[in-house]
């Protein structure tokens, strides 16, 4: 965790060093799949997807991107890095507020999916941070 928090400070530097406004440290870029079911750590491999579910990214409780899941439940968020600069340190994650009950009618009527990210910080190509989800897991209001 330390060299998570040495690799985000030296990025927060370079951009505060280019000194223009509009400095930009690169794409985060979120994939992954939504099951449609509860429990805690959900597994995919054995969950039928949510499609046209509404997925949020939220970074120290704000939202920075979102996006909505194709009929495989699959999505796809892209956010500017420094409106996200929190998912290093963790403090950004995923959100599913869409009722489970729009994909199976057995499924509770009120409650989040939640996910936070994962992904290793030295894949930086271009320009993109690549994160998915660490595994969504069933939150009831």
């Amino acid at each position: 965790m330390a060299s998570r928090a040495l690799g985000l400070l030296a990025a927060v530097a370079a951009a505060c060093m280019l000194g223009a406004a509009d400095a930009k440290l690169g794409r985060l870029v979120v994939t992954g799949v939504v099951p449609c079911n509860t429990g805690s750590l959900i597994d995919i491999a054995t969950s039928p997807a949510f499609p046209n579910a509404d997925v949020e990214l939220r970074c120290a409780g704000r939202l920075v991107a979102g996006a909505t899941t194709n009929s495989n439940g699959s999505f796809a968020i892209e956010a500017d890095l420094t409106s996200a600069l929190a998912a290093f340190i963790g403090g950004c994650k995923l959100v599913v507020d869409t009722p489970l009950i729009k994909c199976n009618a057995e499924l509770p009527p009120v409650g989040s999916l939640v996910s936070y990210l994962q992904g290793p910080l030295t894949r930086l190509l271009g320009g993109i941070f690549r994160l998915f989800p660490a595994g969504f897991s069933f939150h009831a209001h």
